[in-house]
């Protein structure tokens, strides 16, 4: 942890956890996980976040660390320390009086209600083989099942419930959930959909499908869910399902970039050369070449900038990272350059990934 002092007295703090993360290609990697960073109001605007910056950063360097991660309380308190938005999530609201989840397949599965200790053996496992299959995602460290699993509840919410789909004797799917009170008194209660975990079809419509026949609770509000969520379409109505609101979840900053860009797989065959501005990390400055091959393996190169590809910052170069923003929507929002004819395009193509990066777990 790093400390910041006033006449012996701490008054800002900024900490950082070793993490795994998922990067494009299916490969977990690991990475330092930013968090804890909080100035007090009596000391701000006297630059000990940027000090604090400044020297976590170095230390990470310092480390071999090639890349931080954070979830961000104010979207544009870190961008100008390197940090780019490089996952999106939604949360959404599902009214579900006369709802069904329509399937053609028939399940052979059955849902189970479990106990904490049941649920603490046995769904970590499973979320992180799940966890392992999506950009973006950071892996569960322990003690945060202790808090999700209601181990350490501050009284204030109600108690979870733990369910899971079983198909055999083999786990297929869980889900934990709350039942939240009407806070005007009434009757309109709620279920809170903490997480849902489920690798196939079957174990995902299985899920929705019991969270959606709970009966005298009329609505489903879920928390932070990929945007790709494709319930929707299972759904009798498909407006029952409404965003309530999305925005970014983790940021990513590239410590040290050449070896941060040979971490992830690419699309197959593709060449692009980019010019890296990093003002606040000096060393990352100047130009790469990114060459991916017929596995999406990818050699990395430092070169001049001169016939470069494409120029931007390295928070952009954050967002571009996991995937999940492409580099056509960022030029059009003024933060790439496109200096080759038709580099944008190879660049979409080169970092795209299958699904929209997501992170799950908060931090």
């Amino acid at each position: 942890m790093i400390a910041s002092r006033d006449r012996g007295a701490i008054v800002g703090v900024a900490e950082w956890m070793p993490a795994r993360m998922t990067l494009p290609g299916r490969a977990v990697e690991p990475v330092a996980a930013v968090s804890g960073v909080a100035v007090r109001p009596t000391h701000r605007r006297q630059g000990r976040l940027r000090a604090m910056m400044r020297r976590q950063l170095d230390a990470l360097n310092a480390g071999a660390q090639h890349s931080a991660v954070l979830v961000a309380s104010e979207p544009m308190i870190y961008q100008r320390f390197g940090y780019g938005p490089a996952t999106l999530g939604s949360r959404y609201t599902v009214e579900k009086r006369g709802l069904q989840v329509e399937t053609r397949s028939k399940s052979t599965g059955r849902i189970e209600l479990v106990s904490a200790d049941e649920a603490r053996r046995t769904f970590p496992g499973l979320l992180e083989r799940v966890q392992a299959e999506r950009a973006g995602e950071v892996f569960r460290w322990d003690f945060q099942w202790d808090y999700l699993l209601g181990r350490y509840d501050d009284g204030t919410k109600s108690e979870p419930y733990f369910v899971r789909y079983v198909d055999g004797e083999v786990l297929g799917g869980y889900g934990i959930y709350r039942i939240e009170a009407d806070p005007t008194g009434g009757f309109d209660r709620s279920i809170r959909l903490v997480e849902l975990c489920a690798p196939t079809p079957a174990a995902y419509l299985g899920l929705w499908s019991y969270l959606v026949s709970i009966d005298l609770v009329p609505k489903i509000e879920t928390g932070w869910r990929p945007v790709d969520e494709p319930i929707r379409w299972a759904l009798s109505d498909y407006r029952a399902m409404r965003c309530e609101r999305t925005c970014e979840r983790t940021f990513v900053r590239l410590i040290d970039v050449a070896e941060a860009l040979a971490r992830r797989r690419y699309q197959p065959k593709g060449s692009l050369v980019l010019a890296v501005r990093d003002p606040f990390c000096p060393w990352n400055e100047g130009g790469y070449r990114i060459e991916a091959g017929e596995e999406g393996e990818a050699a990395i190169s430092r070169t001049g900038v001169a016939g470069s590809d494409l120029a931007l910052d390295v928070s952009t170069l954050g967002s571009l990272y996991l995937g999940g923003l492409s580099a056509s929507v960022l030029a059009r929002a003024g933060l790439v350059e496109e200096l080759s004819l038709g580099a944008l395009e190879k660049a979409d193509r080169l970092f795209g990934v299958s699904a929209p990066p997501f992170c799950s777990v908060s931090f």
